[in-house]
């Protein structure tokens, strides 16, 4: 976290595109952190991290979409997601985008598989990045006031914020692995 730290404050804005783009809301906490100690002006950083978490989302989409590669199928099918249940998952997200895409973004640890799926539910990108920049704009909105309200405590947001993200993935896993289970009982 320190290294984030001084790079950010090193090299302001040029770091910042790479960085929101990889990593979004505890690069904005860090964001409000400099923000209220001087380093970084908020508008410009808030811009930046924006459109760097549109670009990650919209890279995430197009692979997606897009990514044919044995790898993806072979995960897809490992996974359960077979062409049925992407099928349904397409009426899902084409039924409920906002909603879908929405919560995709919000629920840390999930976000990418949630986008991921929008891609290969084939959701219209220009409803997709809508969706997405308004999310984004609310939600960075949240966690770069968080960063400076409590900026001083970013190593426990961040310790908090890896303990979400982390019960959030195991509380996704859980549920695939109960509906496979129960896709198999259906089979006996």
């Amino acid at each position: 976290m320190e290294h984030i730290i001084y790079l950010l404050s090193s090299y302001k804005y040029l770091i910042l595109l790479p960085l929101a783009i990889v990593e979004g809301p505890i690069i904005a906490v860090v964001v409000g952190l400099l923000c209220s100690k001087g380093f970084l002006n908020p508008l410009y950083a808030y811009v930046i991290i924006v459109f760097g978490d549109l670009i990650g989302d919209s890279i995430v989409y197009m692979l997606g979409r897009w990514g044919k590669s044995k790898f993806l199928k072979k995960t897809s099918n490992w996974l359960g997601f077979t062409d049925a249940k992407l099928a349904r998952a397409r009426i899902f997200f084409e039924a409920n985008p906002n909603k879908t895409i929405s919560l995709s973004k919000i629920i840390l640890g999930v976000g990418v598989a949630g986008i991921f799926m929008a891609g290969n539910a084939k959701v219209a990108y220009n409803k997709f990045i809508g969706i997405c920049l308004v999310t984004s704009a609310l939600q960075y909105i949240v966690y770069i006031s968080i960063g400076f309200l409590f900026g001083q405590a970013y190593i426990q947001i961040n310790h908090y914020l890896n303990y979400f993200a982390s019960l959030s993935v195991l509380l996704a896993i859980a549920i695939i692995v109960f509906f496979f289970i129960k896709s198999k009982l259906k089979k006996i």
